[in-house]
This record gives C-alpha cells, sequence and structure tokens, in this order.
C-alpha cells in the first residue's frame, strides 16, 4: 500500500463518510469508494461497514488503521525532521589514512570537523599507505603517501623535503646506529644511496621500526641518526639537533602526499565538507 492510501483510512476514520473525506482530500466521491475498495481487496476484509448515515469501523478494521495512523505519523516525522535538518549536514564518513598523516596533521583536522559538523559519525582507518591503497573501497576519502592512487580523483596536499637528524650531542659520532622506517623500496633506496655518499661507508641501519612516529621518539631522546620528512620536525629543538636537507643526485629527496576520492561522493555534503576543511587546513599551515 501506498502512503497516500494510508492517510485515505485515517482521513475516513476521522471524518466517518466517503463525502467528507472526498472534500477534505480534494478527490471525487467515487474516486474515494472505488480506492476504499481497491484497499479491503489487498487486505481481505470489511475495513469500514457502510450505513447511509456514516461509516462504522470493524473490529479487523481497527487493527489496520491503527497500522495506518502510525504510518502516516512516522511520515510526518521524517519530513519534520528533513525539514529541520535539510541544510544541516550530518550522516556517515569514513576515512582512511597513512600512519604518519594520523599521526601528525589529522588529529586537529579531525577535532575541527566534528566541533562545525557534531552531526557527522565519522570512522577513521590509520595504517600504510598500503593497506589504504588495498582498502580503498571502504572509504569515502583516502589519504596517501607516495604514488597516486589508481582509478580515483587524486589531489597533491602537500611535498615534504627530507632531512638528515643527528644529535649535536654525538656530533661527529659515526658509531650511532641508524634507524630506518618501513617504506617503499624506491623511496628507502634513495635513503640508503644518500647515507653511502654522505658517510662513505655503508648503510647498515641497526634499528628498524614499522611507523616515523616510532623513529621519531627514538631521535627525540638521542637515540641514533635517521631522515625524517619535514611533517614531523615541528619538535626538534636545533640547539640540540643538525638538520640538514637530504639531497640525492643534487635534487631534494621528497614525499607526496594526495588526498583521493571517487567525484560520486562529492554529492555527499559530508564528505564535501571535509574534503574543504583538509584543503583550507593543509593552506594554511
Amino acid at each position: 500500500m501506498k502512503v497516500d492510501d494510508y492517510k485515505l483510512l485515517v482521513t475516513l476514520d476521522e471524518t466517518k463518510t466517503l463525502r467528507r473525506a472526498a472534500e477534505k482530500l480534494f478527490i471525487s466521491q467515487p474516486a474515494v469508494s472505488q480506492r476504499l475498495k481497491s484497499i479491503e481487496d489487498e487486505w481481505g476484509v470489511k475495513i469500514f461497514v457502510r450505513t447511509k448515515k456514516e461509516l462504522y469501523v470493524t473490529g479487523e478494521g481497527e487493527k489496520i488503521i491503527e497500522h495506518a495512523r502510525s504510518v502516516v505519523e512516522k511520515e510526518s516525522l521524517v519530513k519534520e525532521y528533513i525539514r529541520i535538518n535539510q541544510n544541516s549536514i550530518q550522516g556517515n564518513l569514513s576515512i582512511g589514512v597513512s600512519s604518519l598523516i594520523g599521526h601528525t596533521i589529522l588529529p586537529e583536522i579531525v577535532a575541527q570537523y566534528l566541533n562545525l559538523y557534531p552531526n557527522v559519525n565519522i570512522k577513521i582507518k590509520v595504517g600504510s599507505s598500503q593497506q589504504i591503497i588495498e582498502e580503498q573501497n571502504d572509504f569515502h576519502i583516502s589519504i596517501v603517501r607516495g604514488n597516486r592512487m589508481m582509478n580515483k580523483q587524486n589531489e597533491l596536499l602537500f611535498i615534504d623535503k627530507h632531512y638528515l637528524v643527528t644529535p649535536k650531542s654525538n656530533e661527529g659520532d659515526r658509531s650511532l646506529p641508524i634507524i630506518e622506517f618501513q617504506a617503499d623500496p624506491i623511496y628507502l633506496s634513495e635513503i640508503e644511496q644518500f647515507f653511502e655518499q654522505r658517510f662513505n661507508r655503508k648503510y647498515d641501519p641497526q634499528i628498524k621500526v614499522d611507523q616515523i612516529a616510532t623513529c621519531r621518539a627514538l631521535l627525540l631522546e638521542g637515540i641514533g641518526v635517521t631522515v625524517l620528512p619535514e611533517i614531523v620536525l615541528d619538535d626538534f629543538d636545533e640547539d640540540k639537533f643538525n638538520l640538514d636537507e637530504v639531497l640525492f643526485d643534487d635534487r631534494p629527496i621528497t614525499r607526496d602526499t594526495y588526498i583521493a576520492f571517487d567525484n560520486s561522493v562529492l554529492e555527499l555534503p559530508q564528505v564535501k565538507a571535509f574534503l574543504t576543511l583538509v584543503r583550507t587546513f593543509v593552506n594554511a599551515s
């Protein structure tokens, strides 16, 4: 049954006559009579007993009209909710981000977003860029480092230069352990060649970690040397650490960060709002 059929039953129950129901619904009396017959045929029972004076509800009809009234009331509530909230941003937002982004700019962006749009339900997956790429269909928006994502709209957010970080307290100490974080082979190969050119010794990392955040924490405790992207260097005191830009074949070693999405998801206001906020945040940084 259509909602209009339920409205007809409720109106007939309220007005008690076909004529008054027709007037209230702005349709002809024969049309009301025909629709009522079709509804009763669909239910397989008489809903009203017709007399010359008025309509009387049958026992079965009372249950059907009770159901009809519930349907009409729920539709009214939904319409009112839509009317009130049609200009607000709400719904679900699923984001997949690389670990480095998850540990750096993401918390502040999400805090700002939820402050602006508290009715949005956010789900976030933080992992390696490769993980995010493999699970990209689970996310409205993905933020990855390295290469662009295939079959997606990609926007370059920023390009990180890289710096060799060494503690000044152990300046010149060639025995300091090299720390290596997990990354793609081409990226690590460039860092390896840089180290061998810079220190004239074989690149042999004694400490290997899965995340840049762990690498950074070790360095801040004065443990080892490594190459880090500039996005994680804010807490390094240049009175305590040497920060030397890394060049390979006379060009900077850089790392691109992309935000990727299907154009179709931009029809969702909550997704479009998040994308706008990320752009604004990055441009202001």
